[in-house]
């Protein structure tokens, strides 16, 4: 039998609300592959909250895994640590760097060279960790396209939509909404002081980043003529109604699909993944997104730190595990 020195932890969700730490047996990493120790990882209130609450879509894989069998699933996708070991044909003098990486929860993890970025040596790992988060709100924006002398609305202020709001009030007139009155506080605390619900037709564009289907016919209603409605919420299997039979069909409004694992088509000749990551290395230096942590858990404390992220929106923006 292993010892405790043999093994390390993850966790693991067997099924809607039900998450284990699992012993692991670390393994070495293969050709173009490092060993990481984690120092904090991001839960997504989002995506993984689709798994933690059943929504998660038929037929769609979980991205790091592959399979098209969703459950067991180790779950995580942004994590911040060191570097401990690399494989045949990584420069070895990775070692000891600090790196930002697409990696699930837990301890260590093996992670793919091109799947991690290294952090400046500034950059406090807390704020670091955001970056797939700012990556998000980047390309939500940037999907939005919004020009100067517009104004752009923001529904829903979890992370994604503060980071949003907080791109968009540099160039453009914002407006952001919250059903939650902490999360309005927690925008004004920010210096996004138009927080307000959006008005009929108030907006050229609109980012719906609230998560929930109902929202959706708030934003159409919320945006002129010509102008566009962003949906970086991902619903999963929950249905969505909304109303397509009265204003919107003279409006020419444009309903436009944003996931930051693609590029828009329109932008591609001049952007790449990587140009876009650095700008949200850039963000993550004047933002300190780190202001938007409101707990953290250990990973013996998963169950709850689940229930926290993902049902208490109240009073919760951005929930880490921390490690060490």
């Amino acid at each position: 039998m292993p010892t405790r020195a043999d093994v390390t932890r993850g966790l693991v969700l067997r099924g809607p609300g039900l998450v284990d730490v699992e012993l692991q047996e670390p393994r070495s990493p293969g050709p173009g592959e490092v060993v990481l120790r984690t120092l904090v990882s991001a839960l997504s209130a989002g995506t993984e909250g689709l798994l933690w609450r059943g929504d998660w879509p038929p037929g769609i894989p979980w991205e790091l895994q592959g399979p098209p069998s969703v459950y067991p699933v180790h779950p995580g996708y942004a994590a911040v640590g060191d570097i401990e070991s690399v494989g045949q044909g990584v420069d070895p003098s990775l070692v000891g760097q600090r790196v930002f990486a697409f990696a699930p929860h837990g301890e260590r993890s093996v992670v793919a060279i091109d799947r991690i970025v290294q952090v400046p040596a500034p950059l406090d790992p807390e704020d670091a960790v955001f970056l797939a988060t700012l990556e998000t709100a980047l390309t939500v924006v940037q999907d939005g396209g919004p020009v100067v002398g517009e104004t752009a609305g923001v529904l829903g202020l979890g992370p994604v939509g503060l980071l949003a709001g907080l791109v968009c009030a540099g160039s453009f007139s914002t407006v952001v909404w919250d059903t939650q009155p902490f999360r309005r506080a927690r925008a004004k605390a920010l210096g996004l002081d138009q927080v307000k619900e959006l008005g009929e037709e108030s907006c050229d564009v609109v980012l719906e980043l609230t998560g929930s289907p109902r929202a959706l016919d708030r934003a159409v209603a919320a945006t002129r003529f010509s102008g566009r409605v962003v949906l970086g919420s991902w619903y999963g299997s929950r249905p969505v109604a909304v109303d397509l039979g009265g204003r919107f069909h003279r409006s020419r409004i444009e309903l436009v699909s944003s996931q930051v694992s693609t590029l828009s088509p329109r932008l591609s000749g001049r952007w790449t993944k990587a140009r876009r990551f650095e700008v949200a290395l850039g963000y993550a230096a004047r933002f300190r997104p780190s202001r938007l942590v409101t707990h953290r858990f250990r990973l013996e404390d998963a169950a709850e730190a689940y229930r926290q992220a993902c049902e208490r929106p109240g009073e919760t923006l951005q929930v880490l595990f921390t490690y060490g």
